[in-house]
Protein backbone atom coordinates (compact mmCIF):
# COMPACT_ATOMS: atom_id res chain seq x y z
CA UNK A 1 0.00 0.00 0.00
CA UNK A 2 1.47 3.39 -0.98
CA UNK A 3 1.71 6.35 1.39
CA UNK A 4 -1.24 8.17 -0.17
CA UNK A 5 -3.50 5.15 0.28
CA UNK A 6 -2.30 4.71 3.87
CA UNK A 7 -3.08 8.36 4.58
CA UNK A 8 -6.59 7.98 3.13
CA UNK A 9 -7.20 4.83 5.17
CA UNK A 10 -5.99 6.54 8.34
CA UNK A 11 -8.31 9.48 7.66
CA UNK A 12 -11.26 7.16 7.10
CA UNK A 13 -10.61 5.35 10.39
CA UNK A 14 -10.45 8.67 12.21
CA UNK A 15 -13.76 9.81 10.72
CA UNK A 16 -15.43 6.47 11.44
CA UNK A 17 -14.29 6.63 15.07
CA UNK A 18 -17.16 8.92 16.07
CA UNK A 19 -18.87 8.72 19.47
CA UNK A 20 -22.19 6.84 19.37
CA UNK A 21 -25.11 9.24 19.89
CA UNK A 22 -28.80 8.54 20.39
CA UNK A 23 -29.76 11.95 18.99
CA UNK A 24 -29.04 14.31 16.09
CA UNK A 25 -25.49 15.60 16.56
CA UNK A 26 -26.48 18.91 14.95
CA UNK A 27 -28.22 19.81 18.21
CA UNK A 28 -24.81 20.18 19.83
CA UNK A 29 -24.09 23.11 17.53
CA UNK A 30 -26.33 25.21 19.78
CA UNK A 31 -23.57 25.00 22.37
CA UNK A 32 -22.00 27.84 20.35
CA UNK A 33 -24.86 30.04 21.56
CA UNK A 34 -24.24 28.91 25.15
CA UNK A 35 -20.55 29.74 24.70
CA UNK A 36 -21.43 33.33 23.77
CA UNK A 37 -23.51 33.66 26.94
CA UNK A 38 -20.64 32.26 28.97
CA UNK A 39 -18.54 35.27 27.99
CA UNK A 40 -20.86 37.43 30.11
CA UNK A 41 -19.53 35.82 33.28
CA UNK A 42 -21.88 35.40 36.25
CA UNK A 43 -24.62 37.37 34.49
CA UNK A 44 -24.66 34.86 31.66
CA UNK A 45 -24.94 31.73 33.81
CA UNK A 46 -28.79 31.52 33.71
CA UNK A 47 -28.66 31.76 29.91
CA UNK A 48 -25.95 29.10 29.69
CA UNK A 49 -28.00 26.80 31.92
CA UNK A 50 -31.14 27.41 29.88
CA UNK A 51 -29.20 26.73 26.65
CA UNK A 52 -27.95 23.42 28.03
CA UNK A 53 -31.43 22.58 29.29
CA UNK A 54 -32.90 23.01 25.82
CA UNK A 55 -30.06 21.12 24.11
CA UNK A 56 -30.62 18.17 26.45
CA UNK A 57 -34.41 18.43 26.10
CA UNK A 58 -34.20 18.47 22.29
CA UNK A 59 -31.85 15.48 22.45
CA UNK A 60 -34.42 13.72 24.67
CA UNK A 61 -31.89 13.25 27.47
CA UNK A 62 -33.95 12.63 30.60
CA UNK A 63 -31.43 13.47 33.32
CA UNK A 64 -30.28 17.09 32.81
CA UNK A 65 -28.51 17.17 36.18
CA UNK A 66 -26.07 19.86 35.12
CA UNK A 67 -28.88 22.33 34.52
CA UNK A 68 -30.26 21.84 38.00
CA UNK A 69 -27.07 21.74 40.04
CA UNK A 70 -24.16 23.44 38.30
CA UNK A 71 -23.60 27.20 38.50
CA UNK A 72 -19.78 27.23 38.36
CA UNK A 73 -18.86 28.98 35.06
CA UNK A 74 -15.75 26.80 34.74
CA UNK A 75 -17.76 23.56 34.91
CA UNK A 76 -20.28 24.99 32.45
CA UNK A 77 -17.42 26.02 30.17
CA UNK A 78 -16.01 22.48 30.14
CA UNK A 79 -19.44 21.03 29.41
CA UNK A 80 -19.94 23.39 26.49
CA UNK A 81 -16.41 22.72 25.23
CA UNK A 82 -17.09 18.96 25.26
CA UNK A 83 -20.33 19.43 23.34
CA UNK A 84 -18.64 21.60 20.72
CA UNK A 85 -15.75 19.15 20.43
CA UNK A 86 -18.18 16.31 19.66
CA UNK A 87 -20.11 18.57 17.27
CA UNK A 88 -16.94 19.45 15.36
CA UNK A 89 -15.99 15.77 15.06
CA UNK A 90 -19.21 15.07 13.19
CA UNK A 91 -19.12 18.36 11.28
CA UNK A 92 -15.70 17.44 9.89
CA UNK A 93 -17.29 14.77 7.68
CA UNK A 94 -20.46 16.67 6.77
CA UNK A 95 -20.95 17.01 3.01
CA UNK A 96 -22.79 19.69 1.07
CA UNK A 97 -25.37 17.01 0.33
CA UNK A 98 -25.86 16.49 4.07
CA UNK A 99 -26.31 20.24 4.55
CA UNK A 100 -28.85 20.46 1.71
CA UNK A 101 -30.88 17.73 3.41
CA UNK A 102 -30.55 19.24 6.89
CA UNK A 103 -31.57 22.73 5.76
CA UNK A 104 -34.10 21.62 3.14
CA UNK A 105 -37.09 23.15 4.95
CA UNK A 106 -35.23 26.42 5.48
CA UNK A 107 -34.10 26.56 1.86
CA UNK A 108 -37.68 25.97 0.72
CA UNK A 109 -39.06 28.59 3.11
CA UNK A 110 -36.59 31.39 2.45
CA UNK A 111 -35.91 30.88 -1.25
CA UNK A 112 -39.46 30.31 -2.45
CA UNK A 113 -39.48 30.31 -6.26
CA UNK A 114 -35.68 30.32 -6.29
CA UNK A 115 -35.43 27.03 -4.40
CA UNK A 116 -35.05 24.85 -7.50
CA UNK A 117 -32.24 27.02 -8.87
CA UNK A 118 -30.44 26.96 -5.53
CA UNK A 119 -30.95 23.23 -5.08
CA UNK A 120 -29.58 22.49 -8.55
CA UNK A 121 -26.55 24.73 -8.05
CA UNK A 122 -25.73 23.46 -4.55
CA UNK A 123 -26.27 19.82 -5.56
CA UNK A 124 -23.37 20.14 -7.97
CA UNK A 125 -21.11 20.12 -4.90
CA UNK A 126 -23.01 17.41 -2.97
CA UNK A 127 -20.09 15.03 -2.54
CA UNK A 128 -17.67 17.65 -1.22
CA UNK A 129 -17.16 18.05 2.52
CA UNK A 130 -17.73 21.52 3.87
CA UNK A 131 -14.63 21.18 6.07
CA UNK A 132 -12.49 20.55 2.97
CA UNK A 133 -14.05 23.51 1.15
CA UNK A 134 -13.28 25.79 4.10
CA UNK A 135 -9.69 24.58 4.16
CA UNK A 136 -9.35 25.31 0.44
CA UNK A 137 -10.72 28.80 1.00
CA UNK A 138 -8.30 29.40 3.87
CA UNK A 139 -5.41 28.33 1.66
CA UNK A 140 -6.66 30.52 -1.16
CA UNK A 141 -6.97 33.55 1.15
CA UNK A 142 -3.45 32.90 2.43
CA UNK A 143 -2.12 32.99 -1.14
CA UNK A 144 -4.13 36.14 -1.93
CA UNK A 145 -2.76 37.82 1.19
CA UNK A 146 0.71 36.66 0.17
CA UNK A 147 0.27 38.44 -3.15
CA UNK A 148 -0.13 41.75 -1.34
CA UNK A 149 3.10 41.05 0.54
CA UNK A 150 4.97 39.95 -2.58
CA UNK A 151 5.09 36.30 -1.47
CA UNK A 152 2.70 34.94 -4.13
CA UNK A 153 2.95 35.32 -7.89
CA UNK A 154 0.24 37.01 -9.95
CA UNK A 155 -0.73 33.64 -11.43
CA UNK A 156 -1.02 32.05 -7.98
CA UNK A 157 -3.20 34.90 -6.76
CA UNK A 158 -5.48 34.68 -9.81
CA UNK A 159 -5.93 30.93 -9.31
CA UNK A 160 -6.61 31.43 -5.58
CA UNK A 161 -9.21 34.10 -6.35
CA UNK A 162 -11.01 31.68 -8.66
CA UNK A 163 -11.13 29.06 -5.90
CA UNK A 164 -12.45 31.59 -3.34
CA UNK A 165 -15.09 32.82 -5.79
CA UNK A 166 -16.09 29.26 -6.72
CA UNK A 167 -17.07 28.41 -3.15
CA UNK A 168 -18.22 31.83 -1.90
CA UNK A 169 -21.92 31.35 -2.59
CA UNK A 170 -21.94 27.89 -0.98
CA UNK A 171 -20.30 28.97 2.26
CA UNK A 172 -22.38 32.14 2.48
CA UNK A 173 -25.60 30.17 1.98
CA UNK A 174 -25.00 27.80 4.87
CA UNK A 175 -23.50 30.46 7.13
CA UNK A 176 -26.73 32.46 6.73
CA UNK A 177 -28.91 29.42 7.41
CA UNK A 178 -26.87 28.43 10.47
CA UNK A 179 -27.01 32.00 11.76
CA UNK A 180 -30.80 31.97 11.46
CA UNK A 181 -31.00 28.69 13.37
CA UNK A 182 -28.76 30.06 16.13
CA UNK A 183 -30.83 33.23 16.24
CA UNK A 184 -34.02 31.24 16.82
CA UNK A 185 -32.34 29.19 19.54
CA UNK A 186 -31.04 32.38 21.20
CA UNK A 187 -34.55 33.88 21.20
CA UNK A 188 -35.93 30.68 22.71
CA UNK A 189 -33.32 30.75 25.47
CA UNK A 190 -33.86 34.40 26.34
CA UNK A 191 -37.63 33.97 26.39
CA UNK A 192 -37.20 30.97 28.68
CA UNK A 193 -35.00 32.87 31.14
CA UNK A 194 -37.34 35.89 31.07
CA UNK A 195 -40.39 33.69 31.66
CA UNK A 196 -38.76 32.09 34.68
CA UNK A 197 -37.74 35.47 36.10
CA UNK A 198 -41.24 36.90 35.73
CA UNK A 199 -42.90 33.87 37.28
CA UNK A 200 -40.45 33.86 40.14
CA UNK A 201 -41.35 37.46 40.96
CA UNK A 202 -45.05 36.71 41.15
CA UNK A 203 -45.15 33.11 42.33
CA UNK A 204 -47.17 32.01 45.37
CA UNK A 205 -43.98 30.77 47.05
CA UNK A 206 -42.40 34.21 46.66
CA UNK A 207 -45.44 35.83 48.29
CA UNK A 208 -45.29 33.33 51.15
CA UNK A 209 -41.60 34.01 51.73
CA UNK A 210 -42.22 37.77 51.81
CA UNK A 211 -45.05 37.21 54.30
CA UNK A 212 -42.76 35.18 56.56
CA UNK A 213 -40.19 37.99 56.58
CA UNK A 214 -42.85 40.38 57.89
Amino acid sequence: MNKMAEKDKSKERKEDNLPPLSYDWNLLGNAAVAFDYLKRGKEGVPYVQKSLEYILKDANIKDPWIVQTVTDPEVLRKTIANQLSTYNQFKEKQTIGDLITYYNDDLTKYLGDNFENANKELSGFSNLKMSEILREIDEANYIIKGGKLGKSTKEQVEEAEKIAEKYEKITNTFEILQSLRYGKFRTRVEEGVATEALNQMYSTNQEAEEGDKK
